[in-house]
């Protein structure tokens, strides 16, 4: 639509959502005054009535530029409605940071990689629902239909979340490595590096189980709430689990590496390093290692040797070969730690210095009573109450530290009955046997030998023999 007189134009789009104005040059000497009511005015007669911008109307009639279309007004199209959409609450991706510069200008390489984990019924993400679109109108004042409501999302699926009635929250069902393709989501208990764990990886702290295909190099560390199976060699480095942690190879620790397991650690080979077990220790070699188990370690393979280690089964230890024939330091040790028989010493100190003190308070009270004054009865009684309340005192904490001595020798005698280190094959001179605090040192080289603890000595029997 184009309209035209003797001082302006209009031009109207084919859609009529806008409306643009431009004044004439004046002819001759002949000049019109233009003025916002005439504008409007002339933009009624035209029956634009809706989107009018009184900037614009203030400006062709106050800033005249002759020659120049403005846009008086401007309607409003209708629209459709957004789509649905998942607003996330956690990071759906592990995310590789760049490595960071440390101020001494050292690179961090090991610390760029942050994975994308949930704990137990953690909100993942919230369905946010499509909306109606908006109805319009042109400059006419025509109304213009919205364009319809929006299309729904697809619904989230996969392992390990769940959503409520509506399908509106989704949460994880446990804890665990967020992996996610497309809509489908999955949180695995499984965080598997299908490489070596190295610098291009970065160090791994996860809440369930890890599984390296390939070595963990040395300088990296693996912590795991749960289980952790390496198919690959370890190296100079610290790894921890909530479980287990399973070594397809072997350890090269360089005196630089510490394995730590709630559960069992098992290894085919252990060099120089630290292992600690909640559970046992399986190896098939330990070489100039220190490893301690709070059941038994047991290196029984067709090897299954112990040489210049220190090797701790608080339950038993069973090794197949122990030291070398040139007598390579070598300590076995089982039975409770030397602390619980330093804290039975301590109690039983603590009770005797307690009945040595109630004697004294004994000889004390009985001394007082012999040639007392009349004028003194009173205050001899005041003493002797003193003496009474010292005396309730010390044998309410006699009573105390008593009971915790029995229940200790009570765990140490059993331990000491129990605790065995087994030699399938031999044992050889200078290696150093200890159940509990009692040590025995092996003087020649003996095969197929246990050693137990009977009363405060260590006694070498025969595999088969009956104590």
């Amino acid at each position: 639509m184009n309209i035209e007189n003797d001082w302006c134009s209009l031009k109207v789009d084919n859609e009529s959502m806008h409306a643009l104005m431009c004044i004439h040059a004046p002819i001759g000497d002949e000049e019109m005054e233009i003025t916002e009511e005439c504008v409007r005015d002339f933009l009624a007669a035209q029956k634009i009535v809706y989107g009018l911008s009184d900037v614009d109307i203030y400006s062709i009639a106050n800033h005249i530029t002759y020659g120049q279309y403005v846009c008086v007004a401007q309607g409003k199209a209708p629209t459709k409605g957004k789509d649905g959409y998942y607003e996330f609450c956690k990071d759906m991706q592990d995310i590789k940071k760049k490595p960071l510069v440390n101020e001494n200008g050292t690179v961090d390489y090991l610390n760029s990689l942050t994975l994308a984990t949930v704990a137990e019924g953690e909100l993942l993400a919230v369905y946010k629902p499509p909306t109606e679109g908006e109805d319009g109108c042109d400059v006419f004042g025509n109304f213009l239909s919205q364009l319809g409501r929006g299309k729904e999302a697809l619904p989230l699926r996969g392992r390990g979340i769940r959503t409520d009635e509506d399908k509106i929250n989704y949460y994880a069902e446990y804890s665990g490595h967020i992996v996610m393709e497309g809509t489908h989501i999955s949180i695995e208990k499984l965080y598997r590096v299908s490489s070596d764990l190295d610098i291009e990886v970065g160090h791994i702290k996860f809440d369930g189980d890890v599984e390296v295909m390939g070595d963990v190099r040395s300088g990296m560390e693996l912590h795991a709430k749960g289980s952790v199976y390496i198919h690959g060699h370890v190296g100079a480095c610290r790894i921890s689990a909530g479980e287990n942690i399973t070594i397809e190879k072997g350890i090269q620790g360089r005196d630089n590496c510490e394995i730590v397991a709630d559960g069992d650690v098992a290894c085919k080979f252990v060099e120089r390093c630290y292992i600690f077990a909640g559970g046992n220790i399986y190896a098939d070699s330990i070489l100039n290692a220190r490893v301690k188990a709070t059941n038994q370690v047991l290196v029984t393979s067709k090897m299954g040797v112990v040489v210049g280690s220190e090797v701790y089964g608080m339950t038993g230890v069973v090794v197949k070969e122990a030291g070398t024939e040139i007598g390579t330091p070598t300590l076995i040790r089982a039975g409770l730690e030397r602390t619980e028989y330093s804290k039975a010493r301590d109690l039983t100190l603590k009770i005797g210095k307690i009945d040595m003190q109630m004697a004294e308070l004994n000889s004390h009270l009985e001394n007082m009573t012999q040639n007392v004054r009349p004028e003194d009865e009173q205050k001899l009684a005041d003493t002797k109450m003193q003496i009474m309340r010292a005396k309730i005192v010390l044998a309410s904490d006699r009573k105390v530290y008593q009971e915790q001595l029995d229940v200790l020798n009570e765990r140490i005698k059993e331990n000491d009955i129990n605790s065995v280190v087994r030699i399938t094959g031999t044992v050889y001179p200078g290696v150093r046997i200890y159940i509990g605090d009692e040590p025995y040192l092996v003087p020649e080289a003996v095969k197929e030998v246990k050693y137990m603890r009977r009363g405060s000595a260590v006694l070498a029997y025969g595999l088969d023999e009956e104590p």
